[in-house]
């Protein structure tokens, strides 16, 4: 069984979902290629980014205890506690992090799970970020679980402010732009295209 403790890729772009990715020098995970793949995010202009990984949960005993503190991996056993964590950057805005003020709704949606689980944002030590606390009991489907996170980011108002001028003996005024409107977006991060040691993946516990 796999052990790989490793970060889910980082990126986001449309609902079209990720480029294929590849390598130019071998790893745990990764693939061999003589010619480089687009990267993860995509080759057009990103205007949200997003970086997602997981954690084991608080909580279990005997093989399901989780270690002290969040332990980054991708490798979870059934009744253990995926986290998932996002934050991200509204680059259409100017490269705005992701808070409450921007984002319409952030969540993470699983496979034969039938209603999406809202992410809350809040403070992780000295920083902080998105999560969503996935209690695995009872899921039936063993392996990669090809899950998605859904962000829809918030309209954003222009902001304008009238200037005046002078025209020879008259004075006009024209509205002008401080910063342009930024329509509202949904943007889905997914595993598309990670080798499988990278994906999230379920197993079941170990017989005694």
């Amino acid at each position: 069984m796999k052990r790989v403790v490793a970060a889910l890729a980082a990126g986001a772009l449309s609902l079209s979902g990720f480029a294929l990715i590849g390598a130019s020098t071998a790893s745990a995970d990764s693939t061999t290629s003589t010619t480089l793949a687009n990267p993860i995010q995509g080759t057009g202009n990103l205007p949200v980014y997003l970086n997602v990984d997981t954690v084991v949960g608080g909580g279990g005993t005997g093989v399901l205890k989780a270690p002290i503190g969040c332990a980054l991996t991708n490798e979870f056993y059934v009744g253990q506690t995926v986290v998932f964590r996002m934050s991200g950057v509204n680059v259409g805005s100017g490269g705005t992090p992701l808070t409450p003020a921007n984002v319409k709704s952030a969540v993470v949606v699983i496979p034969g799970v039938t209603t999406p689980a809202p992410m809350n944002y809040g403070n992780h030590g000295t920083v902080a970020f998105w999560t969503y606390g996935w209690n695995t009991t009872g899921y039936a489907t063993l392996g990669v679980v090809n899950f998605q996170i859904v962000v829809t980011t918030k309209a954003i108002p222009a902001v304008t402010k009238i200037v005046k001028f002078r025209r020879g003996a008259k004075v006009l005024r024209r509205r002008v732009f401080i910063k342009r409107a930024v329509p509202s977006a949904t943007f889905t991060y997914t595993q598309t295209g990670l080798a499988t040691p990278s994906q999230l993946t379920l197993n079941a516990v170990p017989a005694a």
